[in-house]
């Protein structure tokens, strides 16, 4: 009875090439990837290096009477256009104008010089919107790109009744 149980040579060849390409596929699936190894790269330039391959902005600039002039703000985007060595595209739009630069080399952007004009257009802003500025990282064609969207928001109280502790005790709700 023991020799009908037992396999024959051919289907026992069989199974242990079939258990050996098992564990040879497990072992390599195991192995880190050329995407894995990418992927491993970018977060080391990212978060250890913190040197991007480009840089890249937006900025939205309200436009209304009680807001910086149209000169101050065209003043803003000649300084961002030299900063981004002239590659801005500007949008007129209802309330608003709006630029959108292309991507930069990090050779060619000046950090500095930016952070500047980002000084001067909260000093602009100051005392009518809050500044908005986020900081993004993103992937364009294989390159880690910095990303800077700036936006002066509307305060949702004026001013006047937030720095005021009176006002501000009063505005207050409380529940029981």
């Amino acid at each position: 009875m023991r020799e009908r149980d037992r396999a024959d040579p051919i289907t026992y060849l069989r199974r242990r090439v079939s258990s050996a390409v098992g564990r040879a596929t497990d072992i390599a699936s195991r192995v880190p990837g050329p995407g894995v190894v990418q992927h491993l790269g970018r977060l080391w330039q990212r978060h250890v290096r913190e040197r991007p391959d480009q840089y890249q902005a937006s900025i939205t600039f309200p436009t209304a009477p009680d807001r910086p002039t149209v000169g101050e703000i065209h003043g803003w985007i000649e300084d961002v256009e030299h900063v981004f060595e002239g590659r801005l595209d500007v949008y007129a739009r209802r309330g608003s104008v709006a630029i959108v630069t292309d991507h930069v080399s990090d050779d060619l952007f000046d950090e500095a010089a930016f952070d500047a004009v980002c000084e001067r257009i909260e000093d602009g802003y100051s005392g009518s919107r809050s500044i908005v500025h986020l900081r993004k990282w993103r992937l364009n064609d294989g390159n880690l790109v910095r990303a800077h969207v700036i936006v002066p928001v509307k305060p949702l109280f004026p001013r006047d009744e937030a720095d005021d502790p009176a006002a501000r005790a009063t505005s207050e709700i409380e529940a029981d």
